[in-house]
C-alpha cells in the first residue's frame, strides 16, 4: 500500500517505523524472534468502513482472554519482544480498561506500546488513562475529510467526535509535557475521498506529529470483488513486484483466540500456524508450519493461500493453512470472506457514495 506522509513539524517517525515493518532478511526459513507484535484484543469493531473486511467477516466475534495476554507478554519479552501494538482486525477501545494492558506491557519490559484506533470510543478518560499508563503512540484512523463523507465511509456519524478526541489528546500531551507520546493520523484514500485530503489536513494536522494518506488496497485480496468501485482514479501500484512478505520474519500476530497468524489482516484465521493454548511461544515461532510458509514465499509457491491473493492481487479460492480452530473437514472448504449482511451494506454504501461523487 503506497503512502503519502504529511507533517506540520519535522517528524518522520511514523514513516520510518512503517518502512522498517516492510523490510527484513528473508533468506532463511529460521527467523530470529521478532521485536514487534500485534495483539488482537478483539475482532469486533464499532465501525463498518467500506474498504475493510471486518464488516463482512464470518469468524465468530470475541475477545482475547486476559490470562492469555499476560502469558504471551511474559513469555515473549525474554525472547526479544520490545514493541507491542494493541490492535489488529478490530477496534481496541472496545476492550474495557485497555490501559491495564498498556500498564502490564510496560511493567513487564515492553519498550514501546502503540495503538491504532478509529477514535470514536476513545473517551477523554480512556485516553488519559492510556497515556498515564505509558502509551508511546496512538494513531487515529480518519478516512474522510468531511462529516458527510465520513458517515458513509465509516458507517457512523462520528467525524466531529473523533476530531475532538484528537485535539484533546494533543492538548493533554502538551499540558502535561509528555514528550514520549507520539500522536499520528492515518487515512485510507478511496476514489470518494481523494478530493478531501486537504480538508482533513486543515482539521487535524496541527494536532498530530504526522499524517499518512494510504491508497486503498485490496486487503490481502479479501476486497478484490469490490476494489474497482473504491480504487483511485490512477493506479498507484503499477511498479509493485511480489516478493516474500517480511511479516513472516519480523512480526508476531496473536489472535483473540490465542492463535498465531502469519498476517495482521487475517480476518478468518486462514493463516494460523500455532495454537498457544497447546504450544509454547518459543517453539511456535519457528515451527514446521511457518518454516514451510517462509520457504513457499521464497519460491513463490503460494496458490491456495491468502498470501497468494495478497501478493499477486488475485481473487482465487483460499483454503485454511491448518486445522487450528477448525474442524478437520474445513481444510477442504474454501474460506468465506463475505457475510451476506455485510456485502449488502457495502454495496448500498458504494452506490450512495457514487451518487454523491457524480
Amino acid at each position: 500500500m503506497s503512502a503519502e506522509f504529511k507533517t506540520k513539524k519535522k517528524d518522520s517517525t511514523l514513516a520510518k517505523r512503517e518502512a522498517e515493518n516492510l523490510s527484513s532478511d528473508t533468506s532463511s526459513i529460521i527467523a530470529k524472534f521478532p521485536k514487534n507484535c500485534l495483539i488482537e484484543l478483539t475482532n469486533a469493531c464499532n465501525h463498518a468502513c467500506i474498504f475493510c473486511t471486518n464488516p463482512r467477516q464470518v469468524r465468530k466475534i470475541g475477545r482475547l482472554d486476559y490470562q492469555m495476554f499476560e502469558r504471551f507478554i511474559t513469555d515473549a519479552v525474554p525472547l526479544g519482544l520490545e514493541e507491542v501494538g494493541l490492535y489488529s482486525t478490530g477496534e481496541p477501545f472496545i476492550t474495557k480498561d485497555i490501559d491495564k494492558y498498556v500498564s502490564f506491557c510496560k511493567e513487564n519490559g515492553v519498550k514501546y506500546v502503540y495503538i491504532t484506533t478509529n477514535g470514536a470510543l476513545a473517551t477523554e478518560e480512556k485516553i488519559k488513562k492510556c497515556i498515564d499508563a505509558g502509551l508511546n503512540s496512538i494513531k487515529f484512523s480518519v478516512n474522510a475529510g468531511t462529516r458527510e463523507t465520513y458517515k458513509l465511509i465509516h458507517g457512523k456519524d462520528d467525524f466531529e467526535k473523533v476530531v475532538d478526541i484528537i485535539k484533546f489528546t494533543h492538548q493533554y500531551r502538551e499540558k502535561n509535557n509528555i514528550s514520549d507520546l507520539k500522536i499520528y493520523a492515518g487515512c485510507v484514500v478511496t476514489r470518494f475521498t481523494e478530493g478531501e485530503k486537504e480538508n482533513l489536513e486543515k482539521e487535524i494536522l496541527a494536532f498530530v506529529d504526522q499524517m499518512a494518506f494510504y491508497d486503498v488496497s485490496p486487503q490481502a485480496g479479501q476486497t478484490l470483488k469490490y476494489f474497482d468501485a473504491m480504487s483511485l482514479s490512477k493506479d498507484a501500484e503499477d511498479s509493485y513486484e511480489p516478493g516474500p512478505c517480511a511479516m513472516l520474519w519480523n512480526k508476531i500476530h496473536l489472535t483473540r483466540e490465542g492463535y498465531l497468524s502469519l498476517c495482521c489482516i487475517d480476518y478468518e484465521n486462514s493463516l494460523t500456524y500455532a495454537d498457544l493454548n497447546k504450544e509454547s511461544l518459543k517453539d511456535a515461532w519457528n515451527n514446521t508450519v511457518i518454516q514451510e510458509m517462509r520457504k513457499r514465499h521464497q519460491t513463490q509457491d503460494l496458490e491456495g493461500t491468502l498470501c497468494h491473493n495478497c501478493l499477486y492481487k488475485e481473487d482465487k479460492p483460499v483454503f485454511p493453512l491448518t486445522d487450528i480452530g477448525r474442524e478437520q473437514d474445513d481444510l477442504k472448504n474454501e474460506v468465506a470472506f463475505n457475510k451476506p449482511k455485510g456485502v449488502k451494506n457495502l454495496m448500498t454504501t458504494i452506490d450512495k457514495l457514487g451518487q454523491r461523487k457524480s
